[in-house]
């Protein structure tokens, strides 16, 4: 488990900082997934702020996470699902992805246990679809959730691309 040192801001004494109010607090994540950070009360989240929108709650130790120990956070679900409606268009994984669908629906998946190439992602590892144009394209707007979709399976916790990531960490951390 990586442990991350992360500073609280600290009052400054004659140009100095005054250790008596640095507090220091130890921030890791997950040993499975990078991408999750683990605060207080076991919550999991995909930022560093304790602020921050969760992903929810591991009733037990989140090293050993699995969905009867999991309790996921709603209003992270509906944050995650308006971020990847408004970004999917733009994310080069599944943009290049799209090109292999013209015409047709195509499922935007986690990346905790992707599909082989051809085949369609389990049903819980859906995030949603899309529309493909004929072209290949996504087109903007099409996004439909999948309400089957879940943060935790036996597979782990949720992975996402590298700018999906980024887009949802931010709304996340926006709501604050």
């Amino acid at each position: 488990m990586a442990t991350i040192f992360f500073r609280i801001p600290m009052p400054i004494s004659r140009g100095l900082v005054n250790l008596r109010y640095c507090r220091i607090r130890p921030l890791s994540t997950l040993p499975t997934n990078d991408q999750i950070y683990i605060h207080e009360s076991n919550q999991l989240s995909l930022s560093k702020f304790s602020s921050a929108v969760h992903i929810g709650t591991a009733t037990s130790s989140p090293s050993m996470l699995r969905a009867a120990t999991f309790h996921p956070n709603p209003a992270f679900l509906s944050i995650m699902h308006t971020a990847v409606a408004e970004n999917i268009v733009n994310d080069q994984l599944f943009i290049s992805i799209a090109a292999t669908y013209p015409d047709n629906y195509m499922a935007i998946y986690d990346l905790r246990n992707p599909p082989v190439y051809g085949r369609i992602p389990e049903v819980q590892d859906i995030l949603g679809m899309v529309r493909v144009d004929s072209e290949g394209a996504i087109l903007p707007g099409t996004y439909e959730k999948n309400n089957m979709y879940r943060l935790v399976t036996n597979d782990g916790i949720c992975r996402f691309s590298d700018y999906l990531l980024g887009k949802i960490r931010r709304a996340c951390e926006d709501v604050r």
